[in-house]
């Protein structure tokens, strides 16, 4: 256990933190510490009416908790988000009007809130970014909404071209870019494959959404790929970015019966990637984290008879050695997990045993 909402935090050293581990605990992001070889684990606190914001646990290079603080406060259900390259944290307030905020894990910058969310905000969910051109970075964000558009954000050419110039990224996210929505569109009624295209139209990509993706959850991107959960319907969604194309499969299987939530693809030495899922509202067996490897096998990593609460706050240690998972609520409990076998969680599988491929929604 590494920290419990409402307690200080315990450091190795004995001590403790002045300030009381924050509620609700959410999204989550891992940044490497380049000042002691450690490295900063941020989590969001989804408390309502002004009482979340952001918190940065930081460990030491053996694993060992040093420090903690809270980054971000006088925010409102800060859910999930996701890491910028240039190492801040979006964090998403998913609430209504809600706004996209970017942090600084390491605390040289004020927290600021960024034109991603707009003039109208949304109740956003979480944030990932496709980063292949460093000079061309696209950002993309769900909403946990029923017609929630998945949006995509291209910063300002001349933004980048100034922050590249000065090596200061602070302005990149808050000065005005493009803002476009999801389109799917199946091979044919009923589909679960398609063509998707992103439309200036944000009454276009509702549409879509309340069709195809309603309340979407989690979101990565890995090597040209982006997947996202959509919970009501249960169902994962891979985008090849490149080739304009997407398909979708239910994430129910096994164990895993309950909604899909936030995610985090890995990418082990064979270059197969490994996704790593969070789960809510579990039908009979309480909420887990899950693995899909690449040829779309599930299998259980986590199971959590005993909590009764959301798992979230997916990330790993540098060496993806350390898995953090923190289960929400009756208290909100952040964990440390690790292999008994000491391999990475990227690393190499061994004795899986796979859901049952045939058990459907």
């Amino acid at each position: 256990v590494v920290a419990v909402s409402g307690s200080p935090v315990r450091y190795k050293t004995g001590g403790k933190s002045i300030t009381k581990f924050h509620s609700n605990p959410d999204g989550g992001a891992v940044f490497v510490d380049s000042k002691d070889g450690g490295w900063i684990y941020v989590s969001n606190s989804e408390k309502g009416n002004g009482r979340g914001g952001v918190g940065a646990i930081r460990f030491d290079e053996n694993g060992d908790v040093i420090d903690y603080k809270m980054i971000l406060q006088g925010t409102s259900d800060n859910c999930s988000g996701g890491k910028t390259p240039w190492n801040t944290f979006l964090s998403c307030e998913e609430s209504e009007g809600g706004g996209v905020w970017e942090v600084s894990p390491f605390g040289d910058h004020s927290a600021q809130k960024t034109v991603i969310g707009g003039q109208d905000g949304g109740k956003f969910e979480s944030s990932a970014c496709d980063n292949r051109d460093p000079s061309n970075p696209h950002f993309f964000v769900t909403e946990d909404a029923p017609r929630g558009a998945l949006r995509r954000f291209i910063p300002d050419a001349n933004a980048m071209k100034k922050a590249e110039e000065s090596n200061d990224y602070w302005t990149v996210l808050a000065s005005p870019g493009e803002i476009s929505y999801l389109v799917l569109t199946p091979f044919e009624d009923g589909a679960l494959n398609g063509t998707f295209t992103f439309s200036s139209d944000i009454a276009e990509g509702a549409e879509s959404a309340a069709q195809f993706y309603p309340n979407s959850e989690g979101i990565d991107v890995k090597e040209g790929k982006l997947y996202f959960s959509v919970k009501k319907k249960k169902l994962l969604y891979v985008l090849d970015l490149d080739k304009k194309i997407y398909e979708s499969s239910s994430t129910v299987h096994g164990s895993f019966d309950g909604m899909p939530d936030q995610l985090t693809a890995l990418t082990g030495e064979d270059n197969q990637s490994i996704l790593y899922i969070c789960e809510e509202k579990s039908d009979t067996k309480g909420n887990g984290v899950h693995g899909r490897n690449s040829a779309g096998e599930y299998f259980a990593v986590v199971e959590g008879p005993a909590w009764d609460t959301e798992s979230t706050g997916l990330a790993f240690s540098p060496d993806n050695k350390h898995m953090y998972v923190s289960f929400q609520r009756k208290p909100g409990i952040i964990y440390d997990i690790t292999r008994e076998d000491g391999y990475a969680f990227n690393g190499q599988v061994l004795d899986i045993k796979y859901h049952d491929m045939n058990y459907q929604q």
